[in-house]
């Protein structure tokens, strides 16, 4: 899956989840942010967010987090979703107390969201068999 397509489907689960006003920015001098929006909570709090969506092999280290943070607009909160994990260092940069705070979605969160808001997966149901008690012992 290229970069772009992973953003895509970024937004469209965003979109399912509740966030408003999705926007995939495509490498517009954004200091890295792949997709902002607004996440409505009730109908009553609305946080700008801007997120980085990371498809990568390896741990998200800190110094992610941190180009995260840097990247954020005025009164934006920021959220980095991989399919990969993050690093001790990471997950510990992005709850420091005197900082804005990063969430943080790594791939097993990704896929279960995914799973459940049905977007790029497919339900293939399976046929199982079972023996009927007897059916195979001589009589």
């Amino acid at each position: 899956m290229e970069p772009v397509d992973f953003e895509d489907v970024v937004s469209r689960l965003l979109t399912a989840m509740g966030f408003e006003m999705v926007e995939v920015t495509r490498y517009s001098g954004d200091g890295g942010i792949d997709v902002r929006g607004v996440l409505v909570i009730g109908d009553v709090v609305r946080m700008k967010m801007a997120v980085q969506a990371k498809r990568w092999k390896y741990h998200v280290q800190a110094p992610a987090v941190q180009q995260m943070r840097g990247s954020l607009g005025a009164h934006e909160q920021g959220l980095i979703i991989t399919t990969s994990d993050f690093s001790k260092g990471a997950k510990n940069e992005a709850i420091q107390t005197d900082k804005t705070p990063i969430a943080l979605m790594n791939g097993e969160q990704l896929v279960t969201l995914l799973m459940e808001y049905s977007i790029g997966v497919k339900s293939t149901p399976q046929v199982l068999f079972d023996l009927e008690d007897g059916s195979l012992c001589s009589q």
